[in-house]
């Protein structure tokens, strides 16, 4: 390690242990996957109308899966999906005159059943600013019931692949597409060695 990055490492330690709030975890990017529309990721590219049934927009699968080394390692997932809202939601419903959008990630297991590990949602308006870019993130333990504390165990073993699903959904009611772009991104975070 030079001297530039043994002080940047000291620098992040004093920041990170100075609040509480923070948990601190260091890894080292060991795979990345990616999945975007073909042959054009832009506003516009496909048209998936979305109803009150979650409707799989993006998936890490197949050619695009994590192996993950370690039952120790971390996921890294970020997503960035463009939608329109077409229709507003009825009056009385939770986000009246809007269009609620229920974004979820899920974890497939081997025996593919799939576990939520993320939601959120976001709202719009289909006669003000009815196009929407919405943007999350999520770190995922994928094997994290396995080990006492995943980050700090010394006795990782190798793990088989996992798979991601990224879906959309109405809440309320209303119209909204998926139009595009459509990016989903997942990086494996290992240990730092020791």
């Amino acid at each position: 390690m030079t001297k530039d990055e043994k002080d940047l490492a000291e620098t992040t330690d004093d920041v990170v242990s100075s609040n509480s709030l923070f948990n601190k975890r260091r890894g080292l990017l060991t795979e990345f996957e990616a999945f975007t529309l073909e042959p054009s990721n832009t506003c516009g590219a496909t048209s998936i109308p979305l109803t009150s049934t979650p409707t799989t927009i993006a998936s890490l699968t197949d050619e695009n899966e994590l192996s993950i080394e370690d039952d120790c390692d971390r996921v890294w997932l970020t997503c960035t999906v463009g939608w329109e809202a077409i229709a507003n939601a009825p009056d009385g419903a939770r986000q009246g005159n809007n269009v609620d959008v229920l974004f979820k990630i899920f974890r497939e297991n081997r025996k593919h059943h799939r576990d939520l590990i993320f939601s959120c949602c976001q709202s719009a308006n289909a006669t003000e600013d009815n196009l929407q870019t919405t943007t999350f993130t999520h770190v995922d333990l994928p094997f994290a019931h396995k080990v006492h504390n995943p980050c700090e165990d010394d006795h990782c073993h190798k793990v088989p692949s996992v798979n991601y699903f990224v879906t959309a959904q109405l809440l309320n009611g209303g119209q909204a597409n998926v139009i595009g772009p459509i990016t989903c991104t997942g990086s494996q975070i290992a240990q730092n060695p020791r």
